[in-house]
């Protein structure tokens, strides 16, 4: 049933590496940290841009598709990437680039904007699977899940972070200063990686032969379009993980702009909106992890962020102008629990159901695949909010979505996770 978790064999061990869990986590959360500030960052410039250019802010909501379809073609490379040039060098480059490219979004227009997220995309691709592999291969399989989710806490934490202190910049001094401030934040973790480059080491495995290695170039092409496959053990958790991906779109931006245009809010009302929740993502993701390696049923826990997610949605719907501060806050930390504790999750849940010597690859792989979720949710929220004339319609489609990934999560996730595991290496 999991034809991908194979035994590890003599030609694929790997040297050995000093374990050092603790400084690993510590560094890939701060690298994850960096790149989550730049990401979050487009979403709060969203308002002040529409200001400059006289557009809405829910055309500045397309950005995030242009970010991930640079992620969707960059992060699948991770692994071929780190056989070529090393996981530090990797991730140096990475930074610098997403620096550079940021500083784009000076010219001040929708295209250049939509330009500076495609590129910020390609750079970030593959930084998220070099960060999941570290911290895999160095964590206790007991603990993985939580080690996983608190470096993926890094995200939220970013935003939250970034929803308090940008936002009241770019009214004071104008919004050029965060997009300078975010640019600056991304050289600095290029340096840090280079100054902590033993803690940003991935450990390698020598590459088993395949009959594709003596076809010559004719199988090019094939070699290519096999980074985008699914192998059968893992369609329903990438199914799920797709319908989660369109899901963490609708609860984390869409939400942000719909009380902005709809419920009002100002700006800085809402960069405190998006700071709350990403703090309630930042601490259901540990929760989630930890509910993980104690129940050993990560397809169920994912269950259980759709059925999360379904509720939010209803939420929202009794949403209003003038509603009041504590049920803003309320709808804050559904919206970020919804939305943002599901990704570590699928990674733990991923982790059991791939051989070691392929961790990197499928890391990288399942990025690229929840990419389109990403990136589709922008266009087809704008496209269908200006056929309905509101929200409610794509918000609607998302929780039937929902409702179907429960009940397959729930009917067919599987046995437990560490039965997975042993099954892969005894």
């Amino acid at each position: 049933r999991f034809p991908i978790c194979r035994p590890m064999t003599v030609a694929a061990a790997p040297g050995p590496v000093p374990s050092r869990p603790l400084a690993t986590l510590a560094g890939t959360f701060a690298a994850q940290w960096i790149t989550g500030f730049g990401f979050v960052a487009f979403t709060l410039l969203a308002p002040f841009l529409a200001l400059e250019t006289g557009l809405q802010a829910n055309d500045f909501g397309l950005s995030v598709t242009f970010f991930f379809i640079g992620t969707a073609l960059s992060s699948p490379m991770a692994g071929t990437m780190i056989r070529q040039v090393g996981s530090v060098a990797t991730l140096v480059t990475a930074l610098s680039f997403m620096a550079c490219v940021f500083l784009v979004c000076l010219v001040g227009t929708w295209w250049s904007v939509m330009l500076a997220s495609f590129l910020f995309g390609l750079g970030y691709g593959p930084q998220g699977p070099v960060g999941m592999t570290l911290v895999t291969q160095q964590t206790p399989t007991a603990r993985r899940g939580l080690f996983l989710s608190l470096r993926q806490a890094a995200q939220p934490f970013a935003a939250v972070i970034a929803g308090r202190v940008l936002p009241p910049m770019m009214a004071l001094v104008g919004w050029q200063a965060g997009v300078i401030t975010a640019s600056t934040v991304l050289a600095v973790g290029a340096l840090m990686v280079i100054v902590a480059s033993p803690i940003f080491r991935v450990q390698q495995w020598n590459p088993l032969p395949t009959s594709s290695q003596h076809q010559g170039s004719k199988r090019h092409l094939t070699s290519i379009v096999s980074y985008f496959a699914i192998p059968r053990g893992l369609r329903l958790l990438f199914s799920a993980g797709l319908i989660l991906a369109v899901s963490q779109m609708a609860m984390m931006i869409y939400s942000f702009l719909f009380l902005i245009e709809v419920v009002k809010l100002t700006p800085i009302q809402a960069g405190i909106f998006v700071s709350n929740q990403q703090l309630a993502g930042m601490i259901g993701r540990p929760v989630f992890g930890l509910i993980c390696d104690y129940s050993g049923r990560s397809m169920q826990v994912l269950g259980f962020n759709s059925l999360a997610t379904i509720l939010t949605i209803v939420g929202l719907s009794y949403a209003e102008p003038g509603m009041p501060t504590w049920q803003l806050f309320g709808l804050a930390i559904a919206t970020g629990i919804a939305g943002q504790t599901w990704n570590s999750v699928f990674t733990t849940a991923m982790s059991y159901r791939v051989s070691p010597q392929r961790l990197t690859e499928f890391n990288g792989r399942a990025f690229s695949f929840l990419s389109f979720g990403w990136m589709a949710t922008p266009l087809l929220f704008w496209i269908l909010i200006r056929a309905s004339g509101g929200y409610e319609l794509p918000f609607f489609i998302v929780l039937v979505a929902n409702a179907f990934a429960v009940v397959a999560l729930f009917m067919f996730g599987g046995p437990p996770d560490r039965s997975l595991a042993n099954r892969a290496t005894n």
